[in-house]
């Protein structure tokens, strides 16, 4: 402003005045401090070159050492920005300290040492920090892990595919499986243990031997704009992203493509410290390939996780949708998944999925673990391409409670693999107060023959299913499109047969106060029928 006795400005001052202020602003929006007395001087940010601390860009020179120089200069100086212009770096652990940037330009490539004493002690990682703040990998360039495997028979047994493993034994399936070379380096890309405000912006992160990025006890975590890969087909224990025990997480915008979970929700003790909830974890615009789950919680949960969004993401050819596996006495609640586009594939026996929409389910880990609780998800707007069988269950000792499933299409796909897994398409057990609306399935006309119902419901009280439109597996199969079994005090409301339908809903078991009203089944050769007479008592027909 001018004050009050100044004279008025001719256009040539003000142009001149306008530029001055405009160069001020973008002095100041380049991150560089003014000085009050020398407006026009400019203090650049601290800013650090791996180069001039001995790096050569050449993958044959170990430049770990260089590397750990630039980032104590940049700590020694309160913080900065240490650059890795393009070339290739072979680098052991590195360790980022407070206020430090690592920015990786367009053309910079991170390998993984090979060399033991290049990691020291600690977590093995190739970026590594530990009760830090305000640290940040950024950039567009690459880094490599190098992950190396063999092809070799099964070792032991993984209990949590037991079945699946039978089946593929009986059908005839090749047992061996892909595990990591034993002789190779096997690390992890980024371990990041008890920091608060850490950034991951930009970068390429492949071919990790073990979880891509790690983050424990973290609060303040932000990744944006990262391209995660592991090979498909070989990548054991390649994560893309575990979040173990933090909190206040925001993964946006990315592109991950991981053998393993490409974002999983674990809570984990460790070092002797206690496993810390998860919470406040938001997930959004992504795209996801998985051959095991894309958006995953569990099945490590020794403490709480909660207040957790799944949103806006498109998963292709995965080997499931989304799971929630609660198996060491922890609480999972407050859970919304939506907004999603799926479509699953079938891969190798060993990886855990079997095509399926979902998975989510309540289990003890051992005979002795505490039992857990998995209650109020809501699961809105998804279009799921599937070849496997979506399971909801909770365990006997204790029910999921309070599922809200709204606006869900589900198209059954024959199955891409020998051994053949899926039956329904999906089955919901054991479970308290279950809200169904808008839910479609339907079936490839090429049928497999294992195919059942549509919609099975057992162990389940207070349900409303509404707006249902379906039939079952087969054409002209015996089983119903809605299976209802064991359930209490439900209805189904408003639902369709679709064409070709036999039975529209079976009533069996310990069944009792179950209402079908207003359904429209004249498409179908029976609308309800029953196990035996006794339980007509038990259900209520209306229109």
């Amino acid at each position: 402003m001018f004050d009050d006795e100044e004279q008025p400005l001719d256009r040539r001052s003000l142009i001149s005045r306008g530029g001055a202020l405009l160069g001020t602003c973008l002095l100041a929006s380049a991150g560089g401090p003014l000085l009050a007395k020398e407006p026009q001087k400019y203090i650049p940010h601290p800013y650090f070159d791996v180069k001039t601390y001995g790096a050569t860009g050449k993958r044959a020179d170990n430049a770990t050492k260089a590397f750990r120089d630039a980032i104590d200069a940049c700590s020694t100086r309160g913080g900065g920005t240490v650059n890795v212009p393009p070339g290739d770096f072979t680098v052991g652990k590195v360790e980022l300290k407070d206020n430090v940037t690592l920015h990786l330009e367009a053309g910079a490539t991170l390998f993984l040492s090979q060399l033991k004493d290049d990691f020291g002690s600690g977590p093995r990682a190739m970026i590594f920090a530990e009760n830090r703040k305000n640290i940040a990998v950024t950039g567009n360039g690459t880094l490599d892990g190098l992950a190396q495997y063999d092809y070799t028979e099964m070792q032991g047994l993984d209990v949590d595919i037991s079945e699946e493993i039978e089946i593929a034994k009986k059908s005839g399936m090749d047992m061996r499986r892909y595990y990591r070379k034993k002789t190779a380096l096997n690390a992890y890309m980024f371990v990041i243990n008890d920091c608060i405000d850490f950034s991951l912006l930009g970068v390429t992160i492949t071919h990790s031997p073990l979880w891509t990025v790690k983050l424990s006890d973290c609060d303040r975590v932000f990744i944006r704009g990262v391209h995660i890969y592991s090979d498909l087909e070989k990548g054991v224990n390649a994560d893309g992203i575990d979040i173990c025990s933090s909190s206040n997480v925001t993964i946006s915008d990315s592109v991950i493509e991981t053998a393993d979970d490409s974002i999983v929700l674990k809570t984990i003790s460790r070092k002797g410290k206690p496993a810390r909830p998860i919470e406040n974890v938001t997930v959004t615009n992504c795209i996801l390939t998985s051959s095991s789950t894309p958006l995953m919680i569990g099945t490590e949960t020794e403490a709480n996780i909660r207040h957790v969004l799944f949103n806006n993401c498109v998963i292709r050819n995965s080997n499931k949708g989304f799971g929630i596996n609660v198996q060491d006495g922890a609480t999972v609640s407050d859970v919304v998944i939506s907004n999603l586009t799926i479509e699953t594939n079938r891969r190798h026996w060993n990886w855990w999925g079997s095509a399926e929409m979902c998975k989510i389910v309540l289990l003890k880990r051992h005979k002795n673990s505490p039992l857990g609780r998995i209650h109020n998800v809501l699961v809105q707007n998804i279009v799921a391409h599937t070849r496997g069988t979506s399971i909801i269950a909770g365990h006997e000792e204790q029910p999921i409670e309070n599922i809200s499933i709204t606006n869900v299409k589900i198209i059954m796909n024959t199955e891409d693999a020998k051994d053949k897994r899926a039956t329904h398409a999906f089955q919901i057990g054991s479970l308290q107060k279950l809200r169904i609306r808008d839910l479609s399935v339907e079936w490839d006309v090429e049928a497999e023959p294992k195919w059942k119902s549509a919609l099975v419901l057992k162990n389940v009280s207070d349900f409303v299913i509404d707006s249902f439109w379906g039939r079952q597996g087969l054409a002209k199969g015996t089983d119903p499109a809605v299976l209802v079994e064991d359930c209490q005090d439900g209805a189904v409301i408003d639902s369709k047969a679709s064409d070709g339908t036999g039975t529209f809903i079976h009533i069996k078991g310990n069944s009792t106060a179950v209402k079908v009203r207003y359904c429209d089944t004249e498409k179908a050769v029976q609308a309800v029928s029953f196990e035996n007479e006794s339980l007509r008592k038990g259900v209520r027909i209306i229109g």
